[in-house]
């Protein structure tokens, strides 16, 4: 349980959706499994957001090697991976068990980053005998956009979609080289696979079953989803989190929406001490 209890207040939307969005050629073979040798003994997969790649981790992966077998799972369209026709988050939770499974890899934690963690959310639900733990980095178990907002996405990704990506990714971070970065990858990223798997999201929804929630879970909140340390417990509720049975947060403070390319070193020591001991409760900063 959280030890600290905020009252509830609405979060706002437009930080909810910034955060969603941040997030061809068919292959019949799926991409291999992305791995980087770590002295640890334990397993962990780093799963990006929409419009990202598995490059994202470049910063961080150095710092979580000497503690874990890393491995990066790379959604479908993204970076070098081949597109799958109207990919959908369900997708997507095959395709990481065909990867874990092809992999070899047993009781991994999963780490989720925006679109990335529903997908690891939703494959703890499923199968949580096979996870060991869960960190979801600002990720919402369910999706809050109205009718009217989803309307409006679309319409404008029909009219403009490179303008409309380029504007979404503006607002992700206060680094500029890191903005300039991001929106370089979402522009990159297959633009079929993105429309596809950001729709798919529209209705995503797992707070029914987060009351279920068996694998021990960290959320990892930047301030642009979570601007103050007095509000966290307020918008963890409001985004769904107030049915899940017992979870641990994290707020890291100055950080956009890539806290792994903005402060990388300390985000991995979170991810670390999280990984490694799974029962520290991390109180709201």
């Amino acid at each position: 349980m959280f030890r600290s209890l905020i009252p509830s207040r609405r979060v706002p939307i437009l930080a909810l959706v910034l955060c969603l969005i941040g997030a061809g050629v068919v292959c019949a073979q799926p991409a291999p499994p992305q791995e980087i040798e770590g002295r640890g003994e334990m397993e962990l997969v780093l799963i990006h957001g929409l419009g990202s790649s598995a490059t994202v981790w470049d910063r961080i992966e150095p710092f979580l090697q000497g503690s874990f077998r890393v491995h990066r799972f790379e959604l479908s369209g993204h970076g070098n991976t081949p597109t799958v026709p109207q990919a959908t988050i369900a997708d997507e939770v095959e395709r990481l068990d065909e990867f874990l499974n092809d992999g070899d890899i047993i009781l991994p934690i999963l780490v989720g980053h925006g679109m990335g963690g529903m997908i690891a959310l939703t494959y703890a639900l499923d199968h949580p005998a096979d996870v060991k733990r869960l960190v979801l980095m600002d990720t919402a178990p369910r999706q809050l956009v109205s009718q009217e907002m989803k309307a409006k996405i679309t319409q404008e990704m029909l009219d403009d979609y490179d303008r409309f990506v380029a504007s979404r990714y503006l607002a992700m971070s206060p680094d500029k080289e890191v903005t300039d970065e991001i929106v370089d990858q979402a522009l990159r990223t297959d633009s079929a696979s993105f429309i596809s798997l950001l729709m798919s999201s529209f209705d995503y929804d797992e707070t029914p079953r987060l009351r279920g929630l068996s694998v021990p879970t960290l959320v990892i909140g930047s301030d642009m989803m979570f601007p103050t340390a007095e509000r966290s417990r307020a918008v963890l509720d409001a985004i769904g989190f107030a049915s899940a049975p017992s979870l641990s947060f994290k707020r890291m403070a100055r950080t956009g929406h890539f806290m792994m390319l903005e402060q990388p070193v300390y985000l991995a020591s979170v991810i670390v001490a999280y990984g490694l001991t799974g029962d520290k409760i991390f109180q709201v900063d």
